[in-house]
Formats: C-alpha cells, sequence, structure tokens
C-alpha cells in the first residue's frame, strides 16, 4: 500500500521536492496566531487568511497544486498540553481546506516531504514515529518505529535519489532510515541533539544544527558519518532546551547555505563549498522558516517573535527589506 503514486507529475520548473518554490504565491503558517496566511508573491501583500490552530509545517505537492500542513498540537511548560494527530490539505488555487487525514494515535505530525513517487514522509514529534501518507487515497498507509519515542524529533530529509531519509531529533541521536528495505540503517550519536536539517541539491551532503554547542555538522552521505563541524559565528548563550532553533536551507542554486539562529536574532550566509566562509546578518527577533523566490536571486527569513518577514538579497548577502507577516510564523514556502 502507499507505493506507486506514478500518475502526479514531477514539477521542475524551479525547484525540488525538498526545497519548493513557485510565482504563484506564499504561503506562511501562523503558529502564534492560529491562521494560515497567503501573500502575493511579488508585492508581499497578504491575499488571504484561514484560521486553523496548532499547525506548524507546510509540504507543498509535486504538481503544485496543493499544500500539506501538519496539525501539530501545542507544547508548553516541556510538555504536549494540546495533540494533533491530523494533515490539513489546502487546495493552492482556491487557498480553501478541501480534506484532514486523521492520524490516530500517532501524534505531533510535524516536519514532511515527498518522495520521487509522490507519496509525503511524515515525522510524529510528539510519539517518534515516522509515516507514509498517500496522497491519492489521502491516507496514512504506512508507519514505523524508528526508535525517537523520547526525543522529540521534529525534521526529516529525503536524499534526491530517495534512498534514504535523515530524521533529527531534538533529544537524541539522527536517525537514518532506508526507503528500499524499509528499516532504520545507521543512528548517528548526537549527544545534545539536532534541530534543522538540509539536503545539498546533490545529496553528498547533509547539513544539521546541533542543539547545544549551536554548530552545524555536515555529514557525508555515502557514510553516513560526521566529516565536519562548523561553529557559527556570533551566536549567543541560551538554554539550548527552550531557545536554540537554528535552521538551515540550502539555496536553489546550491551556492549558499542560509542558517537562521532564533536565539540570537542573526541569520548567517554560508558558502556552500566552505561553510566555515558565512556572512552574518541581523535580522528581528526569533528568525526561523526560510523561502527562496523563483528567481532564485532573494532569501524570505521568517521573524517568529516579531511579526515580520526580512528580505535578503543573496548576491549582495545583505537584509534589504522587511514586511508585516502575521503574528508569529513559524514556516512559510512560495509554490
Amino acid at each position: 500500500a502507499g507505493r506507486p503514486l506514478n500518475s502526479r507529475r514531477p514539477y521542475t520548473t524551479f525547484d525540488s521536492n525538498s526545497n519548493p518554490t513557485g510565482r504563484n504565491g506564499l504561503i506562511a503558517i501562523d503558529k502564534v496566531g492560529d491562521k494560515i496566511r497567503f501573500f502575493n508573491p511579488v508585492t508581499y501583500e497578504e491575499d488571504k487568511v484561514l484560521d486553523i490552530k496548532n499547525h506548524h509545517e507546510v509540504a507543498i505537492s509535486p504538481d503544485h497544486k496543493t499544500a500539506f500542513v501538519t496539525e501539530f498540537g501545542k507544547f508548553a511548560a516541556n510538555k504536549f498540553v494540546q495533540q494533533g494527530n491530523h494533515v490539513t490539505l489546502i487546495d493552492l488555487d482556491t487557498r480553501d481546506v478541501v480534506h484532514r487525514i486523521h492520524t490516530g494515535d500517532y501524534k505531533g505530525p510535524h516536519g514532511m516531504r515527498f518522495d520521487n513517487a509522490g507519496g509525503i514522509w511524515v515525522i510524529f514529534e510528539e510519539s517518534g514515529e515516522l509515516g507514509l501518507i498517500d496522497p491519492d487515497k489521502n491516507t496514512l498507509v504506512e508507519v514505523f518505529d524508528i526508535g525517537t519515542a523520547d526525543t522529540r524529533p521534529p525534521f526529516i530529509e529525503i536524499l534526491p535519489d530517495c534512498s534514504k531519509i535523515y530524521i533529527s531529533s531534538k533529544l537524541g541521536a539522527l536517525v537514518v532510515f532506508n526507503i528500499e528495505s524499509r528499516a532504520v540503517a545507521r543512528v548517528i550519536d548526537m549527544p545534545s541533539g539536532t534541530e534543522g536539517i538540509t539536503v545539498s541539491p546533490d545529496g553528498g551532503r547533509i547539513v544539521v544544527a546541533e542543539n547545544f554547542e549551536q554548530s552545524l555538522l555536515v555529514i557525508d552521505t555515502s557514510s553516513d558519518q560526521i566529516v565536519e563541524r562548523i561553529p557559527l559565528t556570533g551566536s549567543v548563550m541560551s538554554n539550548p532546551r527552550r531557545s536554540r532553533l537554528v535552521r538551515v536551507r540550502f539555496s536553489l542554486d546550491g551556492a549558499y547555505l542560509i542558517s537562521t539562529n532564533y536565539a540570537s536574532g542573526v541569520v548567517h550566509i554560508h558558502d556552500s563549498e566552505r561553510l566555515g566562509e558565512q556572512v552574518m546578518l541581523p535580522v528581528a527577533k526569533g528568525p526561523q522558516g526560510i523561502a527562496f523566490t523563483a528567481d532564485r536571486c532573494k532569501a524570505i527569513v521568517s521573524n517568529h517573535d516579531n511579526g515580520v518577514a526580512t528580505i535578503i538579497d543573496l548576491g549582495k548577502k545583505q537584509a534589504e527589506d522587511w514586511f508585516e507577516f502575521g503574528q508569529g510564523v513559524e514556516t512559510m514556502t512560495f509554490y
């Protein structure tokens, strides 16, 4: 069940399944405001707002017709105070909710990625499983115990050839899951846990944010070994279990890696081949999500605690402007 979804046409004009973009609009998940917001992709004026609670992450279908948004629940005082067990589907033409996939006992769906067959993989941060959704059936069709029940795994990445999934965990190891064998292939020890994760466009490297020292760790995907540690310049001391929240994303052309540092209020632009070469940009309080414009020239960063988004010129490595962006957007993407 859930394997061949080959009727779906891959969308390859601008992007990849792991790092989408587009010229039709910008969708933002306002976690604080309990809303999903839509913006004009050129003027950044808000076009439409949906009232919907406790949603966190978004993935765009390969045909760019549907947004999948995870109902995470609510986490406060080091525990889940409201549970989430749905993935909400939004039609990107009408920008309305068209379906909700119930995930049953699998709680806290968070990060998602599409594979090349059109299936969507999702990690359940509260209960710890990895699941596969069949979008043609709108059903959770497979679920796997990957040993992360008590480690709060937030994000996943899939290699471009769809051979492996990498799962970060706030409180534990990085898990490598083999898609063909449907089994955990490797567990990479991370004593301090990890947060943001991204894959290079060629699939040769995974970069993950270490959750204590505020460093980026580079993993060679052929060996699944850590081959480099990149300290982030200008990071501030903070409680790693409350406020580190470093996210990472490669630019569409693979020239840069962007890292956002929630605790420090800064963004780092790294040379993708020499990640230690980095330009630090102050933006606004609580930077988190990263989205790239279809022309590959700019990055948009959501400032979760400040209600704005920052526009960054990648060529100049400068923050050039900002716009109002809801009450507290965690993630967003062009489509």
